[in-house]
């Protein structure tokens, strides 16, 4: 059984949607952050990012997005429902690739109960930092992706509200088209809580470290609170709820800034001797059981995994992990490690070993649904940074106060 719960949403008026929302942070640059927060003062890098307000002391930093928040609401930037609602929300990239999924609630209790499961471990500090920042912010600004069993019952009420007009359509300067639907007749929000309470469970796409946040401050409020029922906010997070067949997954490549001085001869050597290893003179998007490997731009290293590891219910990133760093090659240091989505092609890594800045790489292929699905249900997790996961969703477009 998966429960969602239906809220009402701050979000930006309708005549300035296309200006409020942003991506991630970490998706600009701190040119283009500055030149947003300068050129448009209603994007949300101006709650999230301005410069001074990020070298404020915690407290203050906190304090400063709640104000800026209330000054939005208040001068008719974001709006607050008056009927806790669903949103349906498609999001159509400039390449074709299309996702329909439903925002609203998930619960932080079955999280801890293992019905929603992840495949990612998370860094305790980042943890302990976000906790902090929704403790006293009360505030989640970018849905959690959730992925779920595709079914036909949630499919057709995706397909019936579609028929109606959409409350936003909008383009992002990338390309990405989104639109979205608000769902607020009883009829409506019954089905849907009824066909996700049908699903066995749901699965962490991207945001393992929002939802271990919003895990915890549950467990804190709780213990705060001694009217404690259960069925308050504070007992659950936004998502984005995806049927799993909708998600473009990509690789991600590691570039290794340091290492040891190597004679290559003899690493090659080492490698045939536990892989099948082939040379090519270019470098060639790896397949769904190879890892590439160059250490000049210029060669590189086609390393097949044998069926066996796969057999085991080993990822590629594992068995790099595992079978060739510390075994083959020396384990790199993590302040030694670069990581760069395979959605970039091999461009990211290549320009770093050209540069000098790598000086061996990596590249990695997508680790399949199926494979993450397996992980996930036995409670095991892949290694850091082994997929990265479209779509990337907007911070600001739906904004959930607790």
């Amino acid at each position: 059984m998966s429960q969602v719960r239906p809220f009402q949403a701050i979000r930006p008026v309708k005549n300035k949607v296309c200006l409020v929302p942003t991506y991630a942070v970490d998706h600009y640059s701190k040119l283009e952050i500055n030149r947003l927060i300068r050129f448009n003062p209603y994007s949300f890098l101006n709650v999230i990012a301005k410069p001074y307000v990020r070298h404020l002391p915690l407290e203050k930093r906190y304090n400063s997005i709640r104000k800026k928040i209330n000054k939005f609401l208040k001068t008719n930037v974001l709006l607050h429902d008056n009927i806790p609602s669903f949103y349906l929300l498609r999001i159509t990239t400039k390449t074709g690739d299309r996702f329909t999924g439903i925002v609203g609630l998930a619960s932080t209790d079955e999280y801890l109960e293992g019905k929603i499961r992840k495949h990612e471990k998370t860094l305790e500090k980042r943890v302990e930092l976000f906790t902090e920042y929704l403790y006293h912010v009360r505030l989640n600004a970018e849905p959690v992706l959730l992925a779920h069993q595709p079914t036909e019952e949630i499919e057709q009420i995706k397909q019936n509200i579609q028929t109606q007009i959409p409350v936003y359509e909008f383009s992002m300067n990338d390309g990405t088209v989104f639109e979205a639907w608000t769902v607020s007749r009883h009829e409506d929000i019954y089905q849907i809580q009824k066909s996700f309470a049908a699903l066995d469970a749901l699965y962490i796409a991207d945001g393992h470290h929002r939802v271990e946040s919003s895990a915890r401050l549950k467990q804190r409020m709780e213990k705060e609170n001694p009217y404690h029922t259960g069925l308050e906010f504070y007992n659950y997070f936004m998502a984005f709820l995806l049927p799993w067949d909708q998600l473009k997954i990509y690789g991600y490549n590691r570039g290794i800034k340091h290492t040891p001085p190597l004679d290559w001869d003899e690493v090659l050597e080492a490698l045939r001797q536990k892989f099948p290893v082939e040379i090519k003179d270019k470098w060639q998007e790896p397949a769904s059981d190879e890892i590439v490997m160059t250490w000049d731009g210029h060669q590189f290293v086609v390393i097949k995994v044998p069926p066996r590891y796969l057999e085991q219910g080993l990822s590629v990133p594992e068995v790099l992990n595992e079978e060739i760093f510390g075994k083959l090659l020396p384990k790199p240091r993590t302040s030694d490690l670069i990581y760069c989505p395979a959605k970039n092609s091999n461009v990211c890594i290549t320009k770093r070993i050209k540069t000098g800045e790598c000086k061996l790489a990596f590249f990695l292929p997508p680790v399949p649904f199926e494979t993450i699905k397996a992980k996930a249900d036995r409670g095991e997790t892949l290694p850091p940074k082994s997929t990265y996961i479209d779509p990337k969703l907007l911070s600001g477009l739906f904004i959930f106060e607790f």
